[in-house]
C-alpha cells in the first residue's frame, strides 16, 4: 500500500469524525432551540391535606416556536415517586382520568394544564407539600430536552384566590393564578 493511499484513508477517517461532530453539534443546537421555544406560565401545585399521597400540578405551556412540540412527563424525584400526564374524560355522565403518553403543543399555540382538564399528576409524594412551598418540576420534549420550572404549592382552599410565584422556564417572569376551580384530585 502506498503512502498516498494511507494518507487518503486517514484523511477520510478524519473527515468522517468531523462530519459526525457537525451532526452532533447541529442536533444539540436543534434540541436547545426546541427547549427555548416552550414557556411555562402560571404554574402551581395543588396543596392538599398532609395525609394525601397524590396531587396535581397545573400550568400553561406556550409554544413560541414554528413547529409542533411533543411534551412528556419527566421524573421529579424530590417531589414524587412518579409523575404522569393525565386528562379528564367525561363519559356517560361520569368523569374519569386517563394517563396520556404525551401532549402535543401546536406551533404558536398554548395548551392549558388546568383543574378538570389536562394536568400533571404527582403520585406517591415523598413528603407533604405545604401551602407556600415551592417545588421543582420538569417536562421532557420528544427530542430529549428537559425543561425545568418552579411551581408554588397553593392550598386547595386558596385556589380561587389570587396568588403569585415563578412559573416560566428559568423563572423569567411572575405568574398569577385566578379562576381555578376546587375539584379534588387525591386519588389513584
Amino acid at each position: 500500500m502506498s503512502v498516498v493511499m494511507v494518507k487518503m484513508r486517514c484523511g477520510l477517517r478524519w473527515l468522517a469524525v468531523a462530519a459526525g461532530l457537525v451532526v452532533a453539534v447541529v442536533a444539540a443546537m436543534a434540541a436547545q432551540a426546541e427547549a427555548a421555544s416552550i414557556e411555562v406560565e402560571d404554574a402551581y401545585v395543588r396543596g392538599l391535606p398532609p395525609t394525601q399521597r397524590n396531587t396535581a400540578a397545573f400550568f400553561i405551556l406556550k409554544n413560541t416556536g414554528d413547529r409542533d412540540l411533543e411534551v412528556l412527563a419527566a421524573p421529579a424525584p424530590d417531589v414524587a415517586e412518579r409523575v404522569e400526564i393525565h386528562a379528564h374524560r367525561h363519559r356517560n355522565g361520569m368523569m374519569s382520568m386517563q394517563q396520556q403518553a404525551s401532549v402535543t403543543i401546536p406551533a404558536g399555540q398554548s395548551v392549558a394544564f388546568a383543574p378538570g382538564e389536562l394536568h400533571l399528576m404527582l403520585i406517591e409524594l415523598n413528603r407533604p407539600l405545604r401551602d407556600g412551598d415551592t417545588v421543582s418540576l420538569a417536562l421532557q420534549t420528544s427530542g430529549g430536552e428537559t425543561l425545568t420550572f418552579s411551581a408554588p404549592v397553593i392550598s386547595v382552599l386558596k385556589e380561587g384566590k389570587s396568588a403569585s410565584g415563578t412559573g416560566r422556564v428559568n423563572s423569567n417572569s411572575n405568574q398569577s393564578n385566578s379562576n381555578k376551580d376546587n375539584m379534588g384530585h387525591a386519588h389513584h
